[in-house]
């Protein structure tokens, strides 16, 4: 198994109302990567992520699912989640381990009340958002609505990063706001923008390094010199802005066509955080005291189990994520809830 370090991790929940379009979204990330040579449908019961009998025969996700999958040099750790409130504990124990919020949201039917209360959820961790508006292709898709929906209902900076290229059956892409390039097709191919574009992304595209700039001290002053900011500064202050909550980025996207989706990744490695980037994270010590812990490796262990499963053929299953130090098979570690240690199986 590849070994990533702390610095190429990427943990992304996907959240948002039933139906949203997670599962197929995670289906095309794990496509993408190369980790499935075909993308499954929801409708026909073949996506990775909902592989349980009720799953399939209902249609819908029931529990969180761990999609890995490595793109450009890092691991993202994708979590897709049920979009259903019957099943908000998966989806509170996905967002008490992961470092990025996706919030999708329906192109049509806009802001629901799964996306309020997900958004509440993530606020309750502390997590840093982006949204996806997802569906692009479908009748009646408006990007535009849909982010005038975002910004009436929550009290946050939303920054389109991205423009669609068309709406409904002739959506063909995206525009990246920092580049400048027009992204079409499954594969992301770069062109030019459409001329009957070439004003809106301008005005956007300063817009956002506006936003940017702002998110960090340096940045804010060679702006206000008159100088313009490099891509590489204009994520820079982005992800600085938006791990203080205070900026939401915005792409969009159809996950079921694939479009969108090569940009999407592309963004989460540049501006998703890492788990070093999340900064130290509170821990009980054996003797009850809590402790401020660095994603270290070195440092003393620290795990937060988040999930417990029983296959057939291997038995129980236990997910946790590691916040400090290693995990290693055979290993005795103390249980902070049964106040006893215990020995890590394989």
């Amino acid at each position: 198994m590849k070994e990533y370090k702390t610095d190429q991790l990427r943990n992304v929940v996907l959240l948002g109302h039933g139906s949203s379009g997670k599962t197929s979204l995670g289906e095309a990330m794990l496509f993408n990567s190369g980790a499935i040579n075909r993308m499954g449908r929801v409708e026909d019961g073949t996506t990775v992520s909902d592989y349980d009998e009720e799953e399939i025969r209902r249609r819908i996700s029931l529990s969180l699912s761990l999609l890995p999958c490595e793109w450009k040099g890092h691991k993202i750790n994708i979590i897709d989640t049920p979009g259903y409130m019957d099943f908000v504990g998966e989806v509170k124990s996905a967002t008490r381990v992961a470092d990025l919020a996706l919030i999708l949201v329906d192109a049509v039917a806009g802001v629901e009340v799964g996306t309020e209360l997900v958004w509440q959820y993530a606020d309750e961790v502390g997590l840093p958002r982006a949204v996806f508006i997802n569906k692009m292709n479908r009748d009646n898709a408006d990007f535009r609505r849909t982010l005038q929906a975002l910004e009436q209902a929550f009290d946050a900076t939303f920054v389109p990063v991205q423009l669609p290229i068309g709406s409904q059956a002739d959506f063909q892409g995206v525009v990246d706001l920092i580049n400048g390039q027009a992204l079409r097709g499954p594969q992301a191919e770069a062109g030019e923008v459409p001329a009957d574009m070439a004003d809106e992304v301008e005005e956007l595209r300063i817009s956002t390094m506006e936003t940017a700039a702002e998110g960090d001290d340096e940045l804010i002053t060679k702006y206000l010199e008159g100088e313009e900011l490099t891509e590489e500064e204009v994520r820079q202050g982005l992800k600085a802005a938006m791990l203080t909550g205070e900026v939401v980025p915005v792409f969009c996207g159809a996950a079921t066509e694939n479009l969108g989706i090569i940009p999407l990744m592309d963004a989460l490695i540049a501006l998703a955080p890492s788990p070093r980037e999340r900064g130290p994270v509170v821990a009980q010590t054996p003797a009850g005291e809590e402790e401020e812990l660095l994603p270290d490796e070195a440092g003393p262990l620290a795990a937060l189990v988040f999930k417990t499963a029983a296959d057939p053929y291997v038995g129980k299953l236990t997910y946790f994520r590691v916040y400090s130090g290693t995990m290693v098979s055979d290993a005795r570690v103390f249980n902070s809830r049964a106040r006893e240690e215990e020995r890590i199986g394989q």
